[in-house]
């Protein structure tokens, strides 16, 4: 069965991202893929997976959304569809507070113990601001026995002069020497004032001294929507860029994205060889409808449906 936290579009993508430290701050950069998943004011959406045996469609998941007096959602909770016996399990859980200003100031992630029936937490964000810019991201991950939680890793987020974000530095909590040490910085470079980041250089914090690791060449169509992200490595030893991984997004009239490409760059005969798709399906309000996954068969040379998806706020499709 496909891995589910793949399809938790709502919450779930970036709730355990900071957990992989090597991994670039997803939610300080460009989204990697735009799905423009809306609910259209409902409080439930429904997940149906494809079942190629049986040529039907089946539950997969369905995601529920509560709301405070203001119309913020104060928490999401992910359901899991069990075929078997056919009921919903409880999965995953983020609850949200939020400022006087309604900036997100706390995210709260819990993952479901069948064993005590009950929400257990797992990982706190505590978002701090300057103004309307955020200027801190404290991530902290609950420790057992003595039930508390414990720092793990924070982004400290600088802006340029116009306002643009143009440095994150990540630092990981010593438990040991109880400081924070740095770990990465993200640099953001700028073609004009009021374009994204054409470019992100990321360093790694190695013998008291910022080393150059990876960077992302990014362009944008003329909305500032990213159409095309390209992924180098630095070779220390050859002093040169090493491509790496190419991603190229496509969109439809109303800036809905309609097809997602990862491709991975093949030494051995210098080029860039297809790896994942996704093909997205909207409807006339630009609601995601459907999500169809690819994966390229080299032998074949031709794309394989890997997962289709259908997402509504009813019950049936």
């Amino acid at each position: 069965m496909k891995t589910i936290s793949k399809l938790m579009i709502g919450i779930v993508l970036m709730a355990f991202m900071f957990l992989n430290t090597n991994a670039q701050p997803k939610s300080e950069l460009p989204d990697d893929n735009k799905t423009k998943m809306n609910w259209s004011s409902a409080d439930t959406l429904y997940t149906f997976q494809f079942n190629t045996t049986s040529n039907t469609w089946e539950y997969f998941q369905r995601e529920v959304r509560l709301f405070d007096k203001n119309q913020y959602p104060i928490e999401n909770f992910v359901q899991t569809w069990q075929s078997q016996s056919r009921n919903w399990t409880n999965y995953l859980r983020l609850n949200y507070t939020y400022d006087e200003k309604g900036n997100e100031i706390e995210e709260i992630t819990q993952d479901w113990d069948p064993s005590t029936n009950s929400w257990i937490n797992a990982q706190l964000r505590i978002t701090t601001y300057k103004g309307r810019q955020k200027e801190e991201i404290l991530f902290q991950q609950w420790k057992k026995p003595t039930n508390e939680w414990f720092n793990i890793m924070k982004y400290l987020i600088k802006y340029n002069n116009d306002g643009d974000k143009n440095s994150v530095i990540v630092r990981l909590y010593n438990g040991v020497t109880k400081n924070w040490d740095n770990h990465k910085k993200f640099t953001m470079e700028f073609d004009n004032p009021l374009s994204p980041p054409s470019v992100v250089v990321a360093h790694s914090w190695l013998s008291e001294n910022w080393k150059k690791e990876g960077k992302y060449e990014i362009a944008y169509n003329w909305r500032g929507d990213k159409t095309m992200e390209t992924r180098y490595t630095w070779n220390q030893g050859h002093k040169t860029w090493l491509e790496g991984i190419l991603l190229e997004m496509h969109y439809d009239r109303s800036g809905n994205q309609t097809e997602y490409i990862e491709k991975k760059y093949d030494y051995q005969n210098s080029m860039w060889m297809n790896f994942n798709k996704d093909n997205a399906i909207y409807n006339e309000d630009g609601y995601m409808t459907e999500k169809i996954e690819f994966t390229w068969n080299r032998s074949t040379n031709q794309w394989d449906e890997s997962g289709k998806y259908k997402f509504s706020t009813d019950t049936k499709i």
